[in-house]
Formats: structure tokens, C-alpha cells, sequence
């Protein structure tokens, strides 16, 4: 009888010892594992095998903040289109980078996280630019990857007239495809965002055989998101933001850049 008389005290106990010890730990003692969707749009966001094991600097910020207080980070190839699809859906958690107007029912941090510019670009001797919808009709051929969204209007609407001088390629590394064709004097132009080319052209060794032929006039904010399916995703935004800006404020932030040989999107 006394046995059984003390085993409400100890499971008592227990219970007292486990709500005391929730109430002194912080709430990111208890993690999670977010499954973040990356593709190859580096230095933004980059598949590992392809980039020396580097993520991106968005990778790289969001990995960073989520374990700083307690979170694990696994990112999940896929592309970019689908991964919009299952982040959605709630079998994502989040996106290493994506514009705000393709998914605006998606939960954001409170502030971007780099711009984008959409840039033509030609050979370094190449005597045509951009300079509205006249200078497209005149090239030769222009590159673009099939399905992306290059942003500028003058330019979509150009290219959803689906014209016989532009060329749309799909498959694996496209980007590098075309930057190769485009040397080879198989195209006038492509287009893609500033810093994203310029990395992939550095990577190639091919820099010097490139120039800006023209840039467009819109920019656009790029962010990293997370599921509206997930009832932490409002969490998981907030660390976001709070450690991208400590991150700012101690320097931290442009030691990750520096390793893309990037500057801060502030300062751009």
C-alpha cells in the first residue's frame, strides 16, 4: 500500500521537474529540421556538387541563423518550379530563394535578401546592345533558359511572342550551355541576372570573353521563404530576420558574401 501510495508523489514529480525545466530552457532547445529547396541560381542559391560543396549565401545566411538558435537546415534539390509546388503543398518547409510576386502566399522574412537586375550580355567584341524592343527584333538569336522570368516587361512580352531569334533551352546546366554558345558566335545575347552570370562566366574562366550589352530597368527583391503550411513558419521568419541583421551589424554577413565575391545587396 505504500508503494502504491508513493507513485502519484514520483510521477508528480516528474511532471513538476519536466514543466520547470520548459519553462527555463529557451523554445529553440527543442529543434527542428527544416527541408529547404534548393536549385542552381549561385551564388544565390547553388547545388553543392556543382559549386565546390558551396550552398549559396542565401544557404549559407539561413543555415547559419536557423542553427543559431537551435534549428537544422537540409536542403533538397529539386527545381525551382517544383520546389514552389511542394513548399506550398507543406512537403517543403522552405526555399533557399525565390521572388515575392511568384509566391505571395508564402510566409517572408521582413525584408529582402538580395536584388535582382536582369542583364544582357554579349561578346566582349560585339557591337550590339539592348536598348528596348527595336534592339531585340535585330539580333541575330538570343539565349534564355525555357520557363524562367526575366522580370522586365518589355522583354517578356518580347519573348511570349515566341519569336524565331529567340532561343529557349531546357536540360542540364543551361546557363553554362549558353554562355558557351554565346562565344562560339552561336547567339548575339543572353540574358540572365547580373551576379548569377558573372559567377558562372568566373567559374567557367570565360570572364573575359563576355561584356554587359545592356540592362534592364527592373530589379527585383529576391528573399528566402517558408511554408504557409507550416504552423512555425512565422518562427522560422523571424529568426531570419533578427540574426541576418545581427549578422550585418558584426560583420559576419560579408565574411559569407566574400566567399562569392559579393558585396552586401544594401550597398548595391
Amino acid at each position: 500500500m505504500r508503494a502504491e501510495a508513493k507513485q502519484p508523489q514520483t510521477s508528480l514529480s516528474f511532471g513538476l521537474i519536466l514543466t520547470c525545466l520548459m519553462v527555463i530552457l529557451p523554445t529553440y532547445a527543442f529543434s527542428d529540421t527544416l527541408r529547404i529547396a534548393t536549385d542552381e541560381w549561385c551564388p544565390y542559391d547553388c547545388i553543392p556538387s556543382q559549386n565546390q560543396g558551396k550552398v549559396g549565401y542565401l544557404g549559407d545566411l539561413m543555415e547559419e541563423a536557423l542553427k543559431a538558435r537551435g534549428h537544422e537546415v537540409e536542403f533538397v534539390e529539386v527545381s525551382y518550379y517544383r520546389g514552389l509546388q511542394l513548399i506550398r503543398e507543406g512537403k517543403l518547409d522552405g526555399t533557399m530563394a525565390c521572388f515575392r510576386e511568384e509566391a505571395p502566399d508564402f510566409v517572408f522574412p521582413d525584408f529582402p535578401l538580395g536584388k535582382s537586375n536582369s542583364t544582357f550580355f554579349s561578346q566582349k567584341d560585339a557591337s550590339w546592345r539592348y536598348t528596348g524592343t527595336d534592339s531585340l527584333k535585330q539580333a541575330k538569336m538570343i539565349g534564355i533558359i525555357k520557363g524562367y522570368d526575366y522580370v522586365d516587361p518589355t522583354v517578356m512580352d518580347y519573348i511570349n511572342q515566341n519569336p524565331e531569334n529567340v532561343l529557349a533551352i531546357t536540360g542540364e546546366k543551361p546557363l553554362e550551355r549558353l554562355i558557351e554558345m554565346l562565344i562560339n558566335g552561336r547567339l548575339t545575347a543572353i540574358i540572365e541576372d547580373k551576379i548569377v552570370l558573372e559567377y558562372k562566366a568566373k567559374q567557367m574562366g570565360k570572364s573575359d570573353q563576355l561584356k554587359v550589352s545592356g540592362t534592364t530597368s527592373a530589379v527585383i527583391d529576391v528573399y528566402s521563404s517558408f511554408s504557409p503550411k507550416n504552423p512555425k513558419s512565422a518562427e522560422y521568419a523571424k529568426i531570419l530576420s533578427e540574426e541576418t541583421l545581427k549578422m550585418r551589424k558584426s560583420g559576419r554577413l560579408q565574411e559569407l558574401l566574400e566567399r562569392y565575391g559579393i558585396q552586401d545587396w544594401q550597398a548595391q
